[in-house]
């Protein structure tokens, strides 16, 4: 057996640039999806939290907006803002993620910033205390990436190796336990990681050789094993290979293969694995009609795809006009977003999805009513608004 190649870190952050009310019990799922976002090398990113958003600016600062009862917004207030501010102290970055009533940033220098509430340890820093402005997280250096869930916060280290924090009663965190920690733990038996991305209650990453560990909460078969057990460390998905991006979302999971084409995996009531069905399925499925697919994103419970012509899909979930298609209903299968034809990046919220253009400006659409769509307004909205004051 040849020996597993070691990536440096710049090679990993080029490989990486091709692809979150009141606080409730945490034992209970979020109303909506707490999303997440892959890091990029420069420009505009974009990630959809429960009920708020932020971005990466063009200088590596980042902007947040929408619901911020935990100041998951990042600018030393707890009020709601309908438009981008800035996140106070955080320059330099290179991703952001958007969770439940937390957010979290990896930086150049590979240490990472969070912010919000703190009710399970995921912002990482060894206290219990929220913050309203950035805190470090603890002991993590060589950070790449960074991915946050519900009630936990993951990272990818530039030696192919995860670190993960916060709640666990799932296995989550991939340490083989199903114990809190307020500061990062080594995922178990990862390593060669390329990507990372984790969903409400259980993580994912896609290694080096193209295939697919999950770990974490498996009842809704989110993990791909063909079972729907818990795992605290990492399993295999089943049967997939040749996989460049993988998103986690409520309780499904979405994987972008290099050929351009989809699979999903995991809970299917609102028909977010794309597959023209309702049913549930434990092991990767295909996206019906999908191709050329250059990002995929998954939100509480729809799924979106931008294609290599800059045209957006969604499918899923969309009672509140988070597929984007100026109707108020859900679709298994596919269908076009209203008015995107340049998209770049793109990722889902609970109940909302922004994504970025080529020209560098944001469009967000779906259920606003944190102002989580940034327009400056707090109005749900079935197509594409643009995001003001961005970038």
């Amino acid at each position: 057996m040849s020996p597993r190649r070691v990536f440096p870190r710049s090679a990993v952050l080029a490989f990486l640039l091709a692809g979150c009310q009141s606080q409730s019990d945490p034992n209970q799922p979020p109303l909506d999806f707490a999303a997440v976002q892959p890091a990029a090398s420069g420009g505009s990113v974009i990630s959809g939290g429960e009920n708020h958003s932020c971005a990466i600016r063009a200088d590596a600062t980042v902007a947040c907006w929408g619901r911020n009862n935990d100041g998951q917004l990042g600018d030393g207030t707890i009020s709601n803002r309908a438009s981008p501010v800035q996140v106070v102290g955080l320059t330099n970055v290179v991703a952001v993620s958007a969770g439940r009533f937390h957010s979290c940033a990896a930086l150049t220098d590979g240490t990472a910033r969070c912010w919000g509430s703190n009710s399970s340890g995921q912002l990482g820093n060894g206290g219990g205390a929220g913050s309203r402005t950035p805190v470090t997280v603890s002991g993590l250096s060589g950070a790449v990436a960074i991915s946050v869930g519900a009630y936990h916060s993951c990272a990818l280290l530039s030696s192919g190796a995860a670190r993960c924090w916060g709640f666990n009663p799932y296995g989550m965190l991939g340490n083989g336990t199903t114990v809190n920690s307020s500061v990062p733990v080594a995922v178990n038996g990862l390593s060669g990681a390329a990507r990372l991305n984790v969903g409400w209650f259980h993580s994912c990453a896609v290694l080096t050789d193209g295939t697919v560990r999950c770990w974490g909460r498996g009842t809704s078969g989110e993990l791909g094993n063909g079972g729907t057990a818990n795992h605290t460390t990492p399993v295999a998905v089943t049967g997939l290979g040749g996989v460049v991006d993988i998103d986690g979302g409520g309780n499904h999971t979405c994987a972008r293969r290099t050929n351009g084409f989809v699979r999903c995996w995991g809970n299917n009531q609102s028909g977010q694995l794309g597959n023209g069905s309702t049913s549930t399925s434990l092991i990767p499925v295909a996206v019906t009609g999908l191709t050329g697919v250059v990002a995929i994103t998954t939100g509480g419970g729809h799924s979106c795809a931008v294609l290599s012509s800059g045209a957006a899909r969604c499918w899923g979930s969309g009672t509140l006009g988070q597929l984007g298609n100026g109707a108020l209903m859900s679709k298994t299968t596919p269908v076009a977003v209203s008015g995107i034809t340049t998209g770049s990046r793109i990722d889902g919220g609970g109940n909302h999805t922004c994504t970025t253009l080529a020209n560098g400006t944001a469009r967000c659409w779906g259920y606003g009513t944190s102002g989580q769509l940034g327009n400056g307004t707090s109005t749900s909205r079935s197509t594409p608004v643009q995001v003001v004051n961005f970038p």
